[in-house]
């Protein structure tokens, strides 16, 4: 039997970062991306758990939030950080956030007031 497919649902929050950072850091948005549907999307494809995916590109920061970085997409790019949720129930990789290393801090911050209104949201009550 074949594993569902996730689907992919970038927030508000998510569309005008990444709009942002195509003008400032267009090789690291690439970057970034490619690692989340080469690297990430294929392999959370084939699990039966988001938790059970692991790759280098990961890290995890709480809350069921992940962080794909842009590692092994080139040399001398900025450290960066797209943020996600991947919701196991509803099979949605919800898109929170894109930044740097240099603004994590407030990334994070920013990403946990998202999650609370996707969590909070008429799917999750």
């Amino acid at each position: 039997m074949p594993t569902p497919e996730w689907n992919v649902s970038p927030t508000p929050e998510f569309t005008r970062a990444s709009q942002s950072y195509e003008k400032k850091h267009p090789d690291e948005l690439a970057a970034a991306l490619a690692n989340l549907f080469h690297r990430y999307l294929p392999r959370l494809n084939q699990a039966r758990h988001h938790a059970l995916v692991h790759a280098g590109c990961l890290h995890h920061e709480g809350r069921g939030v992940i962080a794909i970085d842009q590692s092994g997409q080139g040399r001398n790019l900025r450290e960066t950080r797209l943020y996600a949720y991947p919701d196991d129930d509803s099979l949605t990789l919800h898109l929170l956030l894109i930044g740097d290393k240099s603004s994590q801090r407030r990334d994070l911050s920013t990403v946990q007031a998202i999650l609370r209104r996707i969590q909070s949201g008429p799917s999750h009550v």
